[in-house]
């Protein structure tokens, strides 16, 4: 149900449009035809019903959508169990640094700055220079 949430507001945000779109368009023409209220006042009911649909749905479309960016971002930057396991795994730990590109020996580092805490495999001079710590 929680899964995928920016998705859903997104298009809870389409159907919200279309429903508000249908919904003015319908009262206006039943007002109209029904003899309750004059052309004008039934035009500005159709026209005000679709700006506030689609004023509602851009906003509650803009916050699924930064939902689903930060999800991205998330993504990129916490690292996942599984990627903390594969960095615990010390056998064989030859490859490219993640940081300088370099291929030699590298270490499971955490790296702990403004950015939060990362896991990256390093190698020994990155190590150093980046005030790493060994990750568990």
């Amino acid at each position: 149900m929680f899964k995928d949430i920016g998705r859903k507001v997104r298009g809870l945000a389409v159907a919200i449009f279309v429903i508000g779109m249908l919904a003015s368009a319908g009262s206006a023409v039943f007002l109209f035809v029904s003899n309750i209220l004059d052309w004008p006042i039934c035009v500005s009911i159709l026209v005000g019903g679709w700006i506030v649909s689609w004023l509602t749905s851009w906003v509650l479309y803009c916050i699924g959508d930064t939902h689903v960016k930060v999800e991205k971002m998330m993504d990129k930057l916490i690292p996942k169990p599984g990627y903390t396991q594969y960095l615990s795994n010390r056998g064989g730990n030859r490859g490219t640094c993640e940081l300088c590109g370099r291929t030699t020996d590298l270490i499971n580092a955490r790296i702990e700055d403004q950015m939060g805490t990362r896991y990256r495999k390093v190698c020994q001079e990155c190590f150093g220079k980046y005030n790493c710590t060994e990750a568990e």
